[in-house]
């Protein structure tokens, strides 16, 4: 299963493939989290600003399910 979710900043499709969706939804949050302070953009984004764990629950909830990879998408 591929798990993914856009960048609320650039918009670009990060994808995970892994069984498990608390951990898809870890790997896609410390992904992007990482993505954004990489490209010095994590002070400009909104999404991803209050608690590591409040935040991956939240991914939990927003991140998309397919049984094919995204595409045009970066894997994390």
């Amino acid at each position: 299963m591929y798990y993914s979710h856009r960048c609320s900043y650039c918009s670009k499709v990060f994808f995970t493939e892994v069984q498990n969706k608390s951990q898809a939804a870890e790997v896609l949050y410390r992904g992007i989290k990482q993505h954004l302070k990489e490209y010095g953009e994590d002070h400009k984004e909104y999404e991803f600003d209050e608690d590591s764990s409040i935040e991956v629950n939240q991914m939990y909830s927003a991140m998309e399910e397919s049984e094919e990879r995204p595409a045009g998408g970066y894997e994390l």
